[in-house]
């Protein structure tokens, strides 16, 4: 009686095991769909090498939406997987360059899995989609881009190979949504922009709502914005929150990452107001960590002041796009200003934005 009972337990515990086994193996149908939806894609090889073994692949692909939605899915996967893998290059960093073009990508992976994460709730849109996977994409190249602008791409580089790009790319043709200008505007804003918002852009100065100042004499609370940034990090909520910086030269580099949402900065007006940085390439920096003000975190707004980087037209390899070259031509530089480039006469005075056609 008693073998019969094991056997018996025994025969359940095989059985609920090949079921559970079986529904994690696609079957042949369903690697057919794969095959076929993957074909549809810019780059099929990684796509079905990646999908034939994905855990959530236990239903048949019927529509192009159910496709576009794994694939989002699985090049979200993958992006952490790699975010973990390049966390775990740090220590093979040879030098001080290698190390600052790796954790230049710790932060992108994490704004790739942020942004890829946009894409996944119910409510993003097909253009939202467009938008913040074309953003993961670009983080991606921006990680490349830095091993090859410190010309460190023999070593830690080659280790970080991984086919996320081609599936954030897969994912991207998938969702394809055409550009249509159809924002609308409202007394020279957005309409879409919040109305606490709109009444700070709107007002002749939203410096008496500031939540900090910064002042160089001394007057403010800070000294530096980096301290008042240091200072937001550690309010709790994510409500509008003011930083009124006065009438100074700010010689520094500031950051307002992902957690920092909402930030405003709010100047005493342009030229007055000036955060000044001078990184470059030349001087061993990586293009995205040579930013005077890098923005990333949701909601930033700035206003009458100037951001400048004075490191020169002359920098040796400043910047190493493709089909990049400095204009010091006043006459080649003026067919781009606002006024010619984008015909800012014919149409921005309707929108009440206040602009200089010279520039």
């Amino acid at each position: 009686m008693m073998m019969m009972i094991l056997t018996q337990k025994s025969l359940m515990f095989r059985l609920l095991v090949l079921l559970l086994f079986s529904s994690a193996i696609p079957t042949y149908s369903q690697q057919a769909d794969v095959k076929s939806w993957c074909g549809k894609t810019p780059y099929p090889q990684p796509c079905v090498y990646y999908l034939s073994g994905h855990p959530t692949l236990n239903v048949s692909i019927s529509q192009k939406p159910d496709f576009l939605a794994l694939s989002i899915r699985l090049a979200l996967d993958r992006a952490n997987l790699a975010r973990d893998h390049t966390h775990s290059l740090g220590s093979k960093c040879r030098d001080e360059s290698e190390k600052a073009a790796w954790y230049d990508c710790l932060q992108l992976y994490d704004q790739t899995i942020l942004r890829l994460n946009h894409t996944v709730g119910l409510q993003c849109t097909q253009t939202d989609a467009q938008t913040w996977l074309s953003t993961a994409l670009t983080n991606l190249e921006t990680c490349h881009a830095g091993f090859a602008e410190l010309a460190v791409t023999d070593y830690v580089f080659p280790m970080m190979s991984n086919n996320v790009s081609k599936l954030i790319s897969n994912a991207l043709a998938l969702n394809y949504a055409p550009y249509s200008p159809s924002t609308e505007y409202s007394g020279g804003l957005p309409t879409w922009l919040k109305p606490g918002d709109r009444k700070l852009l709107q007002a002749s100065s939203p410096a008496s709502q500031a939540n900090i100042v910064v002042a160089q004499d001394g007057s403010g609370n800070y000294k530096t914005i980096n301290e008042a940034i240091t200072a937001a990090s550690k309010r709790s909520g994510t409500s509008r929150y003011i930083i009124y910086i006065k009438t100074g030269v700010y010689n520094e580099n500031v950051e307002v990452g992902n957690k920092l949402k909402n930030i405003m900065f709010v100047g005493d007006g342009m030229g007055k107001t000036i955060i000044t940085g001078s990184r470059s390439v030349g001087g061993g920096y990586t293009t995205f960590r040579s930013a005077t003000v890098a923005a990333v975190g949701d909601g930033f707004i700035a206003r009458d002041l100037t951001i400048r980087n004075t490191a020169g037209s002359s920098t040796a390899n400043r910047v190493k796009w493709g089909g990049y070259h400095t204009i010091n031509s006043s006459t080649e530089a003026s067919r781009f200003t606002v006024g010619s480039f984008i015909a800012g006469n014919s149409w921005l005075p309707a929108t009440g934005v206040a602009f200089t056609a010279g520039l």
